[in-house]
C-alpha cells in the first residue's frame, strides 16, 4: 500500500472516531468512555494501514 493511501485512510478514520466519540460522551458523559472509543477506532485504522485486514490473493483490479 502506497504512503498516499495510508495517509488518506488515517484522515478518513478520524470521522468515525469523532462521531463515536461523540456518542460515547452523549450516552456516558465520561472522557475516559471517549478516550476508549478512540483509542479502538485508532487500533483498527492502525491495523488496516498496515495491512492486517487485506486478502492474502491479489486482487483482480491490481495491475
Amino acid at each position: 500500500m502506497n504512503l498516499w493511501r495510508k495517509i488518506g485512510i488515517g484522515i478518513v478514520s478520524m470521522i468515525p472516531a469523532f462521531v463515536l466519540g461523540g456518542l460515547a460522551w452523549n450516552m456516558s458523559h465520561s472522557w475516559l468512555s471517549v478516550i476508549a472509543v478512540i483509542v479502538m477506532v485508532g487500533l483498527f485504522s492502525g491495523s488496516v494501514i498496515a495491512g492486517k485486514f487485506s486478502s492474502s490473493e491479489p486482487s483482480a483490479h491490481h495491475h
